[in-house]
């Protein structure tokens, strides 16, 4: 994504992110692969995973929130807002890429349980 879109993205959030502590992951849809949460807000979040090569969602209602490996929501519907790679490498065909969602409609349930998740599992904005 190009730094000028990633600034205009940034310019319209309607809602203020947060960094997320560490131990708070994501894991989409039926995938065991746990990503650490760069940020979260009441409208979505980001998460960075290594590129294995294969092909990530872009919606679903398989997106699980788990604080230390216990799960906190599940059943999130979202939708890829966008999905780049960082300057980063671990290995040498390894990268490091960071997607970013948005929720769907989520019950009331789920907007207490997230509402406590910003509130408790977060450190300053991002």
């Amino acid at each position: 994504m190009s730094f000028t879109r990633r600034m205009l993205t940034f310019d319209i959030r309607k809602k203020r992110r947060f960094k997320a502590m560490d131990g708070i992951s994501v894991v989409l849809g039926n995938s065991l692969t746990k990503s650490q949460i760069g940020d979260i807000s009441m409208g979505g979040l980001s998460f960075y995973y290594i590129d294995q090569g294969i092909k990530l969602g872009k919606r679903s209602h398989g997106l699980k929130i788990l604080r230390n490996n216990n799960l906190w929501m599940e059943e999130v519907p979202y939708k890829t807002v966008s999905d780049a790679e960082t300057a980063e490498l671990i290995f040498q065909n390894k990268k490091i890429k960071r997607q970013s969602v948005r929720f769907g409609r989520l019950s009331f349930s789920q907007k207490s349980q997230l509402r406590f998740i910003v509130q408790n599992c977060t450190s300053s904005s991002a």
